[in-house]
């Protein structure tokens, strides 16, 4: 196995990224495309690999390798190291990132008329950063991952959104800003208390477990919350989703399916990694509020999503809101609820992606994303409806798609949930059950609005999916359909570390 190595397979983007944009590379629409798809399904196949030869029972991390500069490691004077590994969660997430960018690159083709060469390269710069934060073992390695997102983000809503792109590029690039520096104060004085007590400088993530005999409660509860506020912006929940919906309006369609596919995962990794692994203790005190939390965020966007006029932000709204299951999930503490939450993240992750790649379609063909002006479209555009119609019953949580299975792991989670407040649990676990049939009800009203109404006269004369678009949706299906049927094949990868994780919490 000496040929996976994690080093090229974060740092492979970068490299083709720097490729793209020297001059001597052809500034030819066609080649950069077909350059760009090929490398991506290169390494999507070579991400295939690690998760072939991972062993599901092993106890901790796996693929460890060290980034060197002359044989000497990174800072170490300062026991800052550019280390990575891969256990089942970070994994599988590795692999459904390079799965989203290879399904981005092919729903490019017909969106992306400009600036071919910054494009693609931002891509492949955005998945190299996401892969990073998946895999560093050392915490400033993973900010400095964390904070290198944000500049290929911002290029790709603002050079090819519509007119107020920029504006939604500049509002979540600001908002991140100031909510990482919360998460990088933390980082900093975590860091230094721990030399203060322990009399090691060290960055790596598996060393800094918070001992609540050693660690004074309000040094715990402060680093905690700056944490949290770090990664919450990027989940989104309610009160921090704003820049979310807006950003997905606003960018172009190839854009909203990379966001909706990298973006949100990273947030919820960084809850697992940080917030429930280094402050085991603080996590169940805050468990109660961050359950509310969650059932307020599944309440709050999905009414925010019922009232949305145009498609990209009823769907944003709505994956906004299941993201609170998410957390539902992990505030339970028990390995049902655990399980339900990291599988939750990445069936939304498949969900959600596959509906921007209907909105792509149907915007491409429209050039609206208004509901109001859209409607009948089933009756041109049928493959694309039989289609959108699995991609809908799977967000709604119909059994055999891969929506159900994490629904009900969350649910079952909170229900035997061991929280004091038993009481609060129970109601929010039946708000929880309330939930996921009114969101039938939104999903589904997408659904009719666009393709079983009255067919508009302008619409009349529309194709229907090309060969290519319908071969990313088919394939997207596929995989909602075999995590439906198969769950179990996704949660054996990180059962271990399901373990771990609750023999830190100690529940």
């Amino acid at each position: 196995m000496s040929f996976l190595s994690l080093i090229w397979l974060i740092f492979l983007p970068l490299v083709i990224a720097g490729v793209i944009m020297l001059p001597v590379f052809p500034n030819h629409q066609v080649r950069v495309r077909r350059f760009a798809k090929w490398f991506a399904g290169f390494h999507f196949a070579y991400a295939l690999l690690f998760l072939a030869f991972f062993d599901t029972s092993l106890y901790g991390m796996s693929f460890e390798k060290e980034l060197t500069f002359f044989g000497m490691s990174w800072l170490k004077s300062l026991g800052i190291s550019a280390k990575f590994a891969v256990d089942g969660i970070s994994l599988l997430m590795v692999v459904l990132t390079t799965f989203v960018v290879l399904i981005t690159l092919f729903m490019s083709k017909i969106h992306i008329r400009s600036k071919h060469k910054l494009y693609y390269a931002m891509v492949f710069l955005l998945e190299c950063a996401i892969l990073g934060i998946f895999c560093s073992k050392d915490m400033f390695m993973f900010f400095v991952f964390w904070e290198l997102s944000l500049i290929p983000v911002y290029f790709l809503v603002s050079q090819w959104g519509n007119s107020e792109a920029r504006r939604a590029a500049m509002k979540f690039t600001l908002a991140s800003f100031v909510c990482n520096m919360f998460l990088f104060f933390g980082m900093l004085i975590l860091y230094y208390y721990n030399f203060a007590v322990s009399n090691v400088l060290t960055a790596n993530i598996e060393s800094l477990n918070m001992d609540e005999k050693i660690y004074p409660l309000w040094f715990q509860v402060t680093v905690f919350v700056n944490f949290l506020i770090g990664f919450v912006i990027r989940v989104p929940f309610a009160g921090f989703h704003n820049w979310y919906p807006d950003i997905q309006n606003k960018a172009a369609a190839p854009v909203n399916i990379l966001l909706s596919g990298m973006l949100l995962n990273t947030g919820v990794y960084g809850i697992i990694r940080f917030n429930m692994q280094v402050f085991p203790e603080i996590f169940k005190l805050f468990a109660p509020v961050l359950m509310i939390w969650s059932v307020v965020n599944i309440v709050y966007c999905g009414a925010l999503s019922i009232v949305q006029p145009e498609v990209k932000k009823m769907v944003a709204y709505a994956n906004v809101a299941t993201m609170g299951f998410v957390m539902m999930g992990l505030a339970s503490l028990n390995s049902t609820g655990f399980n339900g939450a990291v599988f939750m993240a990445l069936a939304a992750t498949i969900v959600y992606c596959a509906l921007f790649v209907v909105i792509s379609c149907v915007q491409f063909r429209t050039k609206t994303t208004y509901i109001t002006a859209l409607g009948g479209l089933g009756q041109v555009m049928p493959k694309c409806m039989y289609l959108s119609l699995i991609v809908c019953f799977a967000s709604v949580g119909v059994p055999f798609l891969v929506m159900f299975a994490p629904k009900m792991m969350v649910i079952t989670g909170a229900l035997f949930s061991n929280l004091e407040q038993q009481l609060m649990v129970k109601l929010v676990a039946f708000i929880g059950l309330l939930a996921i049939a009114v969101s039938a009800g939104y999903i589904m009203y997408f659904f009719y609005k666009v393709f079983c109404s009255v067919l508009l006269e302008q619409w009349k004369k529309l194709k229907d999916l090309s060969p290519q678009e319908a071969s990313v949706l088919s394939a997207l299906c596929l995989v909602i359909i075999y995590l439906g049927v198969c769950p179990m094949s996704i949660v054996q990868i990180y059962q271990s570390v399901s373990s771990i994780i609750l023999d830190v919490l100690q529940v």
